[in-house]
């Protein structure tokens, strides 16, 4: 009974309360920036936890995890969604060149960073050191365009060029935090047995590329015919809840599975359009459900971890400032834009969120739990931050 009122409330709250965020309201820059991206429901998960009101204790999201997988694969398919080719090919390929280069540099700065200081922190085998370093770089490395779609034409004024490069930088980021998850999935799932199987013979790797090729073959003859919006929603839900809950049976990542899937799908069949305005109708309402399933399982059980996520906020920021100059390396056209490209990179968004929660779901331990809690404390320093350096390489680059 208490499952279902925990469903029931969090629904409520979410499709209730998601028409009072996203909307601009007449406050503060850095206030206005965490408004925006609807944290305030971290906070509401975090009252709704075991920590307090004790509604969405552990047994209860045990429960609900068919339904934190479901949220996990819809964001997988809509964020796949959103790399097809022949609009990339728009772009020259120079920028490609320049997101995969700052985001890698950046993932290498940041697990590097990790890698070294967590024996320090926690006292863990080099399994989970490894698998660690891993999920926090690859969440460093994505950026939000939320921080830089709050400077309009009209504060911006000549900069107009730098803001669509960091939008573009930033679409990037995603597909290399994407690629760079996949071996912790791959190689590194939490029952050993099994990540020995993968390394060793590869013959679950070898089987799940086949059921990938096979859904992606049956999805596309649903696909050929044009459908109405009606049927094609039930498709894509269908879609959706299969390829989630056979990852979870499978012990992989439902965000990966769907992603990889997503972008195969815009790539192959011509009711890309329509599909995207499925996936993204429920968009806001998908994003806040996971923000109060991530805030239920939110331990703040010192201050310390204040410090610690200061010290990874750090390290993602060098990575960023690295990765930023690092583009003014590729060339002429490249040097047209400020050294200091990093200090726009540092909003972090809704991708890290949804890693985050995978890698928790994937390694359901305290260890996770931790780090997880410090790397949403670290995002929140970054929210923050956003605006104010957005703002002075602006000024730089006048």
């Amino acid at each position: 009974m208490k499952i279902f009122f925990a469903f029931l409330l969090v629904i409520f709250l979410v499709f209730s309360g998601y028409h009072l965020s996203f909307r601009k309201l007449r406050i503060p820059l850095f206030a206005r920036k965490f408004y925006l991206t609807g944290l305030e429901f971290l906070f509401l998960g975090l009252l709704l936890g075991p920590q307090f009101l004790n509604i969405l204790d552990l047994k209860t999201c045990e429960a609900l995890e068919p339904v934190t997988a479901l949220l996990l694969g819809w964001i997988g398919m809509l964020f796949g969604f959103q790399f097809e080719f022949s609009k990339l090919r728009r772009f020259p390929r120079v920028f490609f060149l320049a997101g995969l280069l700052e985001s890698l540099l950046t993932w290498v700065v940041v697990f590097g960073g990790i890698y070294f200081i967590l024996p320090f922190i926690l006292q863990i085998s080099e399994h989970m050191r490894i698998v660690i370093s891993m999920v926090l770089a690859s969440a460093a490395a994505c950026t939000a365009q939320t921080g830089l779609a709050m400077f309009s034409t009209r504060k911006s004024g000549n900069n107009q060029s730098i803001i669509r490069f960091l939008r573009y930088l930033s679409s990037i980021d995603g597909l290399v935090a994407m690629l760079a998850l996949m071996p912790v999935f791959v190689f590194f799932p939490r029952n050993t047995e099994i990540a020995a199987s993968r390394f060793l013979f590869g013959y679950d790797i070898f089987i799940g590329i086949v059921i990938f090729a096979a859904l992606l073959i049956l999805y596309n003859l649903f696909l050929i015919y044009r459908r109405e919006q009606s049927e094609l929603a039930l498709i894509i839900i269908g879609m959706v809840v299969f390829i989630s809950g056979f990852s979870s049976v499978m012990n992989f990542s439902p965000l990966l599975s769907n992603f990889f899937v997503g972008v195969c799908m815009v790539n192959m069949t011509s009711e890309k359009e329509k599909i995207f305005t499925t996936l993204v109708s429920i968009e806001k309402p998908v994003y806040l459900l996971l923000l109060i399933f991530l805030g239920s399982s939110w331990h703040l059980q010192s201050f310390w971890v204040l410090a610690v996520a200061a010290g990874y906020f750090v390290i993602r920021f060098a990575g960023k400032m690295i990765g930023g100059f690092s583009i003014s390396l590729l060339g002429a056209k490249m040097k047209a834009y400020p050294p200091g490209l990093g200090l726009g990179l540092i909003g972090q968004g809704g991708l890290p969120l949804a890693i985050l929660y995978d890698f928790q779901q994937g390694f359901q331990s305290e260890t996770a739990s931790i780090v997880v809690g410090i790397a949403l404390i670290s995002i929140g320093y970054c929210d923050i931050a956003c605006p104010t350096l957005v703002g002075r390489l602006l000024k730089k680059g006048e």
